[in-house]
């Protein structure tokens, strides 16, 4: 939060241990609109650092978990990145498994302790811009 506006940093989406493929496809697109949707909002109020700041998008079809994220490039152009595809330990599973789900989450942490310092740090919001660049005639 800041300034009284909320942001949402993290989109999620998720569904049935026992999924079809077009849920599963259907839920990928929704993610990824709901983190362009995100993106739109914090630029037009805030302006975070290009290539640093991003918006999650957390997809969890069956047993599977997407991690995704979509930063803006320094050319204004929105990128979407595929960090990592895992099996969720929902039962009794092998140890590599449970630390590559552990190691998720704590990149996961990172992103969002990232982005969130990023925000309150941001440089001046547009419509101050748009004060500071406009000329001024003194007419004396």
């Amino acid at each position: 939060m800041d300034r009284g506006k909320k942001y949402e940093l993290m989109y999620t989406e998720c569904s049935r241990l026992f999924c079809i493929e077009q849920k599963i496809k259907d839920d990928a697109v929704k993610i990824w609109c709901e983190t362009n949707d995100g993106m739109y909002w914090v630029y037009k109020c805030q302006r975070p650092e290009k290539d640093k700041f991003g918006i999650i998008g957390l997809q969890v079809a069956g047993s599977i978990l997407r991690l995704t994220v979509l930063i803006r490039d320094r050319a204004n152009v929105d990128r979407y990145y595929h960090l990592y595809e895992l099996r969720v330990p929902v039962q009794k599973s092998e140890p590599a498994i449970v630390a590559k789900f552990i190691e998720t989450l704590l990149i996961l942490r990172n992103i969002l302790i990232a982005d969130m310092s990023l925000l309150p740090h941001r440089s001046t919001p547009k419509l101050d811009r748009q004060k500071e660049d406009s000329m001024t005639v003194d007419s004396e």
